[in-house]
């Protein structure tokens, strides 16, 4: 469904297919855009992990979602609990639009293990990305990460539950 552009009323009369196209037709394309939304919650037996030090996908199937956007911007988010299998290891994140990485360079957040108390311990990691200007098409949006040399990345999934989620704005 489209938006209707606003109507400037003068004296004629108003017909239902008027009032319909104005008030039912574009409430109804305001509240399928509030709707418009994509989520998944890990509960798996057994951890994400990486050695990659290019970016890859977390998990091209759940972790990679598809949403019919009507044009414009979308809020994409991820929370879980990470952590690095080497003292001074780096865990790098991104997100993928359509198969393409969104940020360049090393993506847009990363946690690195200082010292080896460290190690093996989870850590918060909590992202929110605005995708702005996109256009009113499927679009696929993907979890993607890579780490530093010689270390192995994990996403704890087998007692904690990161979620990713899109919402269309």
């Amino acid at each position: 469904m489209a938006w209707t552009a606003p109507k400037t009323w003068t004296s004629e009369p108003l017909t239902s297919i008027d009032l319909n196209a104005q008030l039912r037709d574009n409430q109804n394309y305001l509240k399928d855009r509030m709707d418009n939304s994509g989520h998944f919650t890990a509960d798996a037996a057994g951890n994400y992990t990486t050695t990659s030090t290019s970016f890859v996908d977390v998990d091209a199937t759940n972790l990679s979602l598809t949403l019919r956007t009507h044009g414009g911007d979308a809020l994409l988010g991820f929370t879980a609990a990470v952590y690095s299998q080497s003292n001074g290891g780096k865990i790098f994140f991104n997100v993928a639009v359509d198969s393409v990485d969104y940020f360049a360079g090393n993506g847009i957040t990363q946690l690195t293990i200082l010292n080896a108390g460290d190690v093996h311990r989870h850590k918060p990691l909590c992202l929110v990305v605005l995708i702005p200007g996109l256009s009113a098409d499927s679009h696929t949006f993907t979890l993607r990460w890579k780490t530093s040399n010689h270390n192995t990345a994990v996403i704890e999934t087998v007692h904690l539950h990161p979620q990713f989620w899109v919402k269309e704005l």
